[in-house]
């Protein structure tokens, strides 16, 4: 049975405290601390959030780089 005060990690799906939980800057998915990702001094949820915090998406007039 569940402990009423814990939470389940959605990646793992071990039972744990509120406090070893944390939220991904970049999706705001809940993860415990086992499972997230650190990068640049932060916590997320996943490398593809990680990276993309810091690296962002190319716009579209960088992608296409003089076509059209």
């Amino acid at each position: 049975m569940l402990n009423p005060k814990a939470l389940v990690c959605p990646r793992c799906g071990r039972e744990v405290a509120g406090w070893a939980m944390t939220t991904c800057p970049m999706c705001a998915t809940s993860i415990c601390h086992r499972c997230a990702y650190q990068a640049y001094g932060r916590l997320f949820c996943s490398a593809r959030c990680g990276e993309h915090f810091f690296h962002g998406e190319l716009d579209e007039e960088e992608d296409n780089d003089g076509e059209g």
